[in-house]
């Protein structure tokens, strides 16, 4: 009833009742696969719900309702988040993975029992309205914020191929370490056989590894084809008044050409 006038604790129900269908859609899955992405998407949501309570709802929690209610809140909530990171690193189809499902649900439950049951009926009492107004807006904003940008990274992860495949029939060109043997992470840009290169990105040439030991013949190559000193150009700069190895013009602009017809 209360949820029907107060747009934020309608959004909360709303949350909780989503959070009790994905844990028990992630039970019923039949497969490996589908588990793992139904816990993440748990995990997406209630982050993006912690997280939207803690900056909004707690901080209210404890100024007009209980303070020891808020801080026991927000223990419930890390603790949460501590067995969900537990749960992504089980086997999918094991029965230990059911054992931790099923604890993780029971502390669901008993912290929305008592959100439900007495912690956010009390707040609505006792907040003043323009309070309520201003929660509403700021709870969704938080909660749209988390939300959105954990939900493009699944969507994007689900759609990606594999990490195995980064690199062979992807088409992304990688960035190479010359050298080391090791591909680098995929940014268009340099390749392997850019190392060297006269065009290209400033010469082609990415950054070396330094902890590949390297011999001082690479050091020195390395020194010849870029400044030797952090940036890559091939360009010789010596300070005001020079251009390269070249004198300015005698009262020219020092930003201007070197002397000469």
């Amino acid at each position: 009833m209360k949820a029907t006038s107060e747009p934020w604790l309608g959004a909360i129900l709303d949350h909780h009742k989503r959070i009790e269908r994905l844990i028990t859609e992630v039970r019923n899955a039949n497969n490996p696969q589908d588990r793992r992405w139904g816990v993440r998407e748990l995990a997406q949501l209630l982050t993006a719900h912690s997280m939207a309570e803690e900056a909004v709802l707690y901080p209210d929690i404890s100024e007009y309702e209980s303070k020891t209610h808020a801080v026991m809140a927000y223990e419930e909530h890390s603790m949460t988040k501590i067995q969900l990171a537990k749960l992504e690193k089980l086997d999918p189809m094991s029965e230990e993975f059911q054992e931790k499902l099923g604890h993780i649900e029971g502390a669901l439950q008993q912290h929305m029992y008592q959100e439900e049951g007495t912690w956010l009926p009390a707040l609505c009492d006792k907040l003043p309205p323009d309070e309520k107004s201003r929660m509403s807006e700021r709870f969704m904003e938080e909660f749209d914020h988390y939300q959105s940008g954990a939900k493009l990274q699944i969507d994007e992860t689900h759609s990606s191929t594999t990490h195995a495949d980064w690199g062979s029939s992807s088409g992304h060109a990688l960035q190479a370490m010359p050298h080391d043997g090791r591909p680098g992470a995929p940014d268009g840009v340099n390749t392997q056989g850019d190392w060297g290169a006269s065009d290209g990105s400033d010469a082609g040439a990415p950054y070396p590894n330094p902890h590949t030991g390297k011999s001082d013949a690479e050091r020195k190559d390395f020194a010849n084809t870029l400044m030797g000193h952090g940036g890559q150009s091939t360009m010789g700069y010596h300070g005001s008044g020079q251009l390269g190895d070249q004198e300015l013009k005698s009262g020219g602009n020092t930003n201007s050409g070197s002397k000469g017809d």
